[in-house]
């Protein structure tokens, strides 16, 4: 561990073998009103540096406001010289609604170094608050750390493939050691959930009967997205895709065939701005278009239609910052089949 890093942010240093010990001070102060400790399950984050470990941190501090949770932060740095295991215990805690006592969450932080050995699953694991379900944040490349013993422990895998340099390797890789493993955990990406809000929104427009007769004639779809955002807009494309039933005709220009609508092109324009920026679908003479500037909260839809006026409506964005995005996951629980089913759809552009 570099000498010069501070890390007193992370709580209490102590041994491994003094951990429950120490959590059990943590709640003994010796006064009339203590603390509440709350738990609903394990939320566990995985990163490469000690760097992350003090910026995961405050993001934990953050999340524990609004999901109960003991969370356990596990670096892992196996450049290190000599196999190390360092450990830390501390509390988030924070006012409750009421504003009258304080709601604590417990976090236990570890620092890996050198050969693991095993060492994740017997020293990390064993410290799960009983058996209340794992969520699993694994930031960065899954392949440079994938362990099938990891997975029958873990409910819920977060990933964020946004960051990702070879994609479609790392999901094939991913996907390969979960089957292996048997897993049954539920696989959540970030970089799908950014794109929720305009999914929502697209589906809105063709809730009107007098909207949905258009869909057949649809002929282009223009996506624009932020710099680095391109697989973010491949998602929604893979998701338009999977609900319609299109199947990949050309990468590039990129074509979908649609048994309904005949060939539907795609246009992806890189432009300054929010992840994604501007949906428009054209079908025939009638365009529904979303749009949203830096900075807004809100989706603008338009529905222009032949022979009416324009009809402006106003609808809300969603989720940009990753604690946002966490928390939009918390409160989700389908196994997302269709991320799944959108991610074969488009995986051969990744």
């Amino acid at each position: 561990m570099p000498a010069t890093l501070d890390l007193s942010a992370l709580g209490t240093e102590v041994p491994v073998s003094q951990i429950s010990r120490e959590l059990k001070k943590l709640w003994d102060t010796g006064t009339a009103t203590p603390p509440t400790r709350a738990s609903l399950v394990n939320f566990a984050v995985y990163c490469r540096s000690t760097e992350a470990m003090a910026a995961n941190t405050e993001l934990i501090s953050e999340f524990t406001r609004n999901h109960a949770c003991r969370a356990l932060l596990i670096c892992v740095c196996r450049d290190a010289p000599e196999p190390r295991v360092s450990a830390w215990v501390n509390a988030h805690c924070h006012l409750s609604r009421a504003g009258a006592k304080s709601v604590c969450c417990e976090q236990i932080s570890f620092l890996l170094e050198g050969e693991l050995r095993g060492r994740l699953t017997n020293i990390v694991f064993s410290h799960l608050d009983s058996d209340l379900p794992l969520y699993f944040w694994l930031q960065g490349d899954p392949v440079e750390d994938l362990n099938p013993t990891l997975w029958p422990w873990i409910d819920r895998l977060i990933i964020d493939s946004l960051p990702w340099t070879h994609p479609r390797w790392q999901f094939d890789r991913l996907h390969q050691s979960l089957h292996t493993a048997k897993a049954t955990l539920t696989l959540r990406d970030l970089n799908w959930t950014r794109s929720l809000y305009f999914r929502q929104a697209l589906a809105q427009f063709f809730d009107a009967p007098e909207n949905l007769t258009h869909l057949p004639a649809l002929r282009s779809v223009g996506l624009t997205y932020a710099h680095g955002y391109r697989s973010t807009a491949l998602l929604l494309v893979g998701w338009l895709s999977a609900q319609l039933g299109w199947t990949l005709k050309a990468p590039g220009p990129l074509v979908f065939h649609s048994p309904v609508s005949g060939d539907i092109a795609i246009q992806l324009d890189e432009q300054p701005g929010p992840a994604i920026s501007g949906c428009t679908l054209t079908c025939g003479p009638a365009t529904f278009t979303l749009s949203r500037q830096t900075g807004e909260r809100y989706l603008h839809a338009e529905t222009s239609l032949p022979g009416v006026p324009p009809l402006h409506h106003l609808l809300p964005a969603g989720p940009d910052t990753t604690l946002e995005l966490l928390d939009e996951e918390m409160t989700r629980g389908a196994r997302h089949t269709l991320y799944l089913r959108a991610l074969a759809a488009i995986t051969f552009l990744l």
